[in-house]
């Protein structure tokens, strides 16, 4: 497998999804064989998709380095497929939707994303994006609710800024205020159905060191801004930031000193002049104090994630100032080979190959962070070794038999021959829960012995104990509003086509055309 930078958290982040799914969890918040045993709420801030996508190809029967280069073809397809889509609706002209598309694919931070950092959330987004845009060019409410949430569940950062993008793109195409109410609506039925994901994951941040550990990163991650315009056509580190080549590209330099030049009163250059610069400022030192006093930017961690809105601002540019209607085929046709040739250099691997085993990621020990994004603030840290037992008795006198230890539920049986105080080794996190036989135990988590590691008291006897993770209160109410958005939704849709309507569309009228 090629070695990128995140692909084997990525891959051992697989099997931990896997595992959870298989063992009940519908979309599960809790990792529990990662942190050496210990578990992590993993999945409660970390994106969903590209591990259900994992999840299905692991379920076919792949392995681990197939499961994770199909997500990498997958996600990349998906994103040349639905720009496609996107820019054929937009333009109306194959010749540009096909040129903005293959600027769109090979622009050379998104073969880094493949090729470098092996982000398969970051991909995933980058393909729901123009989906999202396609249906608000349609619009389909429904639409509109659908791609957006699976851009959410793609890469929570990398949706945040598409969804301002998506704004920025309904203030300036979409014709009236009537369908820009209709675009807006449906990306406010996408966040709530997502809100299970998003609302948990922005209000429990708190109980990690995520936002300690992360709080001045940005500042080694800026970018000189003339290495944005340099074409690194020989992927030197000189060009780097963070190892990562942060070049908009030959072509795409050019189609931005073509429009600077000839179109600045076009719409569509307006447009993507706004995303372009506006993304080179947050790339760069002067934009500290944004970083430095709005923690909600520091959860991108990486300035040049920006440069996920200026692969799309500078494809749709070119396919706005670089073909017209009257353009020669052998131009259409130079255009093309000269935005292929330049990308030549990322599609080698230039971090080499990994000889990749199952049997080390099915059983993984580490907890695939590498910020303490989801470490607790009551924990010791990293565990550093598996426990002896999955359960002990630290004071009092009994036995323990019967242990059973699975994702999110486990079970033993105590024999008690004096009060007892028993430590399940696993992290404690709200949501989890301790019964004997039908009654609640309290938990504790601040022995001094065992920082943040579930512990609890039992009387003499014999007790039948059930440790489980559930939701709590905020989660419940979260889950809530996503299967009532989701349940009104196939409401709408079957009753609409019933009606005999097109169940893409909720509004009648065909959309403007772009002429």
């Amino acid at each position: 497998m090629i070695h990128t930078h995140d692909g084997p958290m990525h891959i051992a982040r697989i099997p931990a999804y896997f595992k959870a799914l298989t063992q009940g969890g519908i979309l599960p918040r809790w990792a529990g064989d990662l942190n050496f045993g210990y578990g992590m709420p993993l999945f409660n801030f970390y994106y969903h998709l590209p591990y259900l996508l994992g999840s299905f190809f692991v379920a076919l029967g792949m392995n681990l380095t197939w499961t994770f280069k199909l997500s990498l073809l997958v996600s990349f397809l998906l994103s040349g497929s639905f720009m496609y889509l996107f820019s054929k609706e937009f333009f109306k002209d194959r010749n540009r939707a096909f040129v903005a598309t293959i600027l769109y694919q090979l622009a050379p931070f998104h073969m880094v994303d493949v090729m470098v950092r092996g982000d398969t959330g970051e991909l995933l987004a980058m393909a729901f994006l123009p989906l999202t845009l396609y249906f608000i060019q349609r619009c389909s409410i429904p639409g509109i609710a659908i791609a957006s949430a699976l851009m959410i569940l793609s890469h929570s950062a990398i949706s945040l800024i598409y969804f301002s993008v998506a704004i920025v793109f309904i203030v300036f195409f979409t014709p009236n205020t009537k369908k820009k109410i209709q675009a807006g609506i449906g990306l406010g039925t996408g966040l709530l159905l997502t809100s299970f994901y998003w609302i948990p994951a922005l209000l429990e941040r708190k109980y990690t060191y995520g936002d300690i550990f992360m709080k001045g990163m940005f500042k080694s991650h800026f970018s000189p801004i003339l290495n944005f315009f340099i074409p690194n056509l020989t992927n030197s580190p000189a060009l780097q930031t963070g190892g990562v080549d942060i070049s908009f590209g030959l072509m795409q330099t050019i189609i931005l000193c073509v429009a600077l030049w000839k179109f600045l009163k076009n719409k569509i250059v307006r447009f993507s002049l706004i995303l372009t610069v506006g993304s080179l400022i947050i790339m760069t030192s002067p934009s500290t104090f944004l970083w430095e006093h709005v923690s909600l930017l520091r959860a991108f961690q990486f300035p040049w994630r920006f440069l996920t809105v200026t692969i799309f601002s500078l494809s749709l540019l070119g396919g706005a100032v670089l073909i017209k209607k009257t353009t020669p085929t052998y131009i259409y046709v130079i255009i093309i080979l000269i935005t292929i040739l330049s990308s030549l250099t990322y599609w080698r691997p230039p971090l080499g190959y990994d000889n990749i085993h199952d049997r080390d990621y099915w059983n993984y020990p580490l907890d695939t962070t590498y910020f303490g994004e989801t470490d607790l603030r009551w924990s010791a840290g990293h565990a550093n070794a598996y426990p002896t037992n999955p359960f002990e008795i630290i004071g009092g006198k009994g036995i323990i038999q019967n242990p059973i230890k699975k994702q999110t539920n486990h079970t033993f049986t105590v024999h008690a021959d004096t009060d007892v105080q028993i430590l399940d080794n696993t992290q404690y996190y709200p949501g989890w829960r301790v019964y004997s036989d039908t009654t609640k135990i309290p938990i504790e988590f601040q022995d001094q012995n065992h920082r943040g590691i579930i512990t609890f008291r039992l009387p003499a006897g014999a007790h039948h104990v059930t440790v489980s993770f559930g939701e709590t209160p905020l989660r419940l109410i979260a889950d809530g509003i996503s299967v009532i958005t989701l349940a009104v939704l196939l409401f709408l849709l079957t009753r609409h086509s019933r009606a005999g309507g097109n169940p893409a569309h909720f509004t009648s009228g065909s959309p403007r055309s772009r002429g």
